[in-house]
């Protein structure tokens, strides 16, 4: 597997050391190696402090990757480190590397910043959007091309990755901004699309107004520009300051809910009652909910009650994460036997380590 990592200079640690009162500052790493490194003392100037990671000029490590050919997202830097774990299936065999070919585009532009914000809140009080979960919101995602070499060749197509699906609501371009017609949108399943009417090559303002559901706690809304008649790799958009009329300077999104825990909602039911007799009619029950707040997969189930509490199936649905999901029942517990005539009460569970509020829904079966 491979990671890599990105920076804007040539060292991915912060180190410190002590001051006179105890407390940490930031010196160079030459400063740091000559310091002492003698345990047991108290904390005072001359001893080295902790080595933190220098989060404001390097990300993080990749996801891991196993495939060769696949496009990595990373923000801009002039430094790059790769990762390699090497793992062989024969305890005697030895491991090299053949070959490592890293393909770099040059700039679309030489930055490109971006920020987003709600559409009725562009400016929030405490420095950053905040949406309620599981409604439809409109935001406005500013961009801001910047070039200052005549060599960038500018892009006229951008990708908005929003997590789920999003509806286009208009385009604007310029300074001031004004309503402008795209020339193509692509509602992905989880990204929006926009293909400019006329490739921006110089200093350029652009607004996309589109509404979607957030179900997670915090979201970041990644975007990219590109050519769209070209096979040269996007470039990604960075974090920062677009434009004044916004003020997050940020991609981020965060729940404005508070800290109790409600992973299922928005339950609906095919039917009532579940009728599982070969006619073609209520054979299944089909369940749509929303699943909120789930910071990864987890595995979900489907729990029956009798009215007397005692659990009498349980029917595994598999990994699920945020968003709109669906769970199939036929009628049978676990073991394949159909459940018999009557009335029951279920619920959608997850497997998570946090408490959740669980609530039961009554359900009939019927021959």
């Amino acid at each position: 597997t491979a990671e890599v990592r990105v920076g804007r200079d040539d060292d991915p640690a912060v180190y410190h050391e002590y001051t006179n009162t105890g407390r940490e500052k930031v010196v160079s790493r030459a400063t740091y190696e000559a310091l002492s490194a003698v345990l047991g003392r108290d904390p005072r100037p001359g001893i080295r402090a902790s080595v933190g990671y220098d989060t404001d000029n390097w990300s993080f490590w990749s996801v891991p990757f196993t495939e060769t050919g696949q496009l990595v997202r990373l923000r801009s830097g002039s430094h790059l480190q790769i990762k390699l774990t090497l793992e062989s299936r024969d305890f005697d065999a030895w491991i090299r590397i053949d070959s490592l070919w890293i393909e770099t585009p040059p700039l679309l532009v030489d930055e490109v910043v971006g920020e987003i914000a709600r559409l009725d809140d562009l400016q929030p009080q405490r420095g950053f959007t905040e949406v309620e979960l599981g409604l439809d919101t409109e935001f406005a995602y500013d961009l801001r091309a910047e070039f200052t070499t005549a060599t960038a060749p500018g892009f006229d197509a951008l990708r908005i990755y929003t997590g789920n699906r999003a509806n286009f609501v208009r385009l604007e371009m310029g300074a001031p901004l004004s309503f402008i017609e795209p020339a193509a949108v692509v509602e992905e399943e989880d990204a929006l699309v926009v293909q400019l009417p006329e490739s921006v090559t110089r200093r350029r303002n652009v607004r996309v107004v589109f509404s979607t559901r957030l179900f997670d706690f915090a979201s970041t809304f990644e975007g990219e520009v590109f050519t769209s008649n070209s096979d040269a790799l996007p470039q990604p958009v960075l974090p920062g300051d677009a434009s004044e009329a916004i003020t997050t300077n940020s991609l981020h999104v965060l729940s404005s809910e508070g800290r109790s825990v409600g992973f299922v909602r928005n339950l609906q039911r095919s039917t009532g009652v579940l009728t599982p007799n070969g006619d073609s009619v209520n054979d299944q029950l089909t369940l749509r909910y929303a699943l909120f707040r789930l910071p990864a997969p987890v595995p979900v189930r489907l729990e029956v009650y009798t009215l007397d509490g005692h659990r009498i199936a349980l029917i595994e649905g598999g990994l699920q994460d945020a968003g709109p999901r669906q769970f199939i029942w036929d009628g049978r517990d676990e073991n394949g036997r159909l459940l018999p005539a009557g009335l029951y009460l279920f619920s959608i569970a997850l497997d998570t380590q946090a408490a959740q509020k669980r609530t039961l829904y009554s359900l009939g079966i019927a021959y």
